[in-house]
C-alpha cells in the first residue's frame, strides 16, 4: 500500500535564481512542481533569453496556477495575456513573460 508523501517549498529540492527572480523545485517520484518568485520589473527578455543560445521565447509548455501578483505573456502570435491571483493559465511554447507593476508575481507551474 502506497503511503502518502509530503514535501515544503521551504526546503525545496533545486533554486535556480535569474535576476530579480527565483524557483524553486520539489519532487516527489517523477512529478515535479516549481515555485517561482518574480520581482516588479522581471522579464523573460531581460532575465532569461541572455542565458539561452540565441531563443527569441520560452519553448516549453507551462500550466501555471498564480498565487499574488501580476504576471503578462506575450505570444510570438502577437496575442497576450495578464493574469492575477486565482488565475490559472495553459501556456503553450512561444511566449515570453514579464511582471507588471510593483508587487512581486508568486506563481506554481507544472510543466509538461
Amino acid at each position: 500500500m502506497a503511503s502518502v508523501q509530503a514535501r515544503s517549498f521551504d526546503e525545496p529540492d533545486e533554486v535556480a535564481e535569474f535576476g530579480p527572480g527565483r524557483s524553486e523545485y520539489v519532487m516527489i517520484g517523477d512529478a515535479t512542481v516549481v515555485r517561482s518568485i518574480l520581482e516588479p520589473g522581471w522579464s523573460w527578455d531581460a532575465h532569461i533569453q541572455p542565458m539561452t543560445d540565441g531563443l527569441t521565447s520560452c519553448p516549453l509548455h507551462h500550466l501555471e496556477y498564480v498565487i499574488s501578483g501580476r504576471i503578462r505573456y506575450e505570444m510570438d502570435d502577437g496575442s497576450s495575456v495578464e493574469a492575477g491571483p486565482g488565475t490559472y493559465l495553459d501556456i503553450p511554447p512561444g511566449h515570453r513573460a514579464s511582471v507588471p507593476g510593483n508587487e512581486a508575481a508568486v506563481l506554481l507551474d507544472w510543466g509538461e
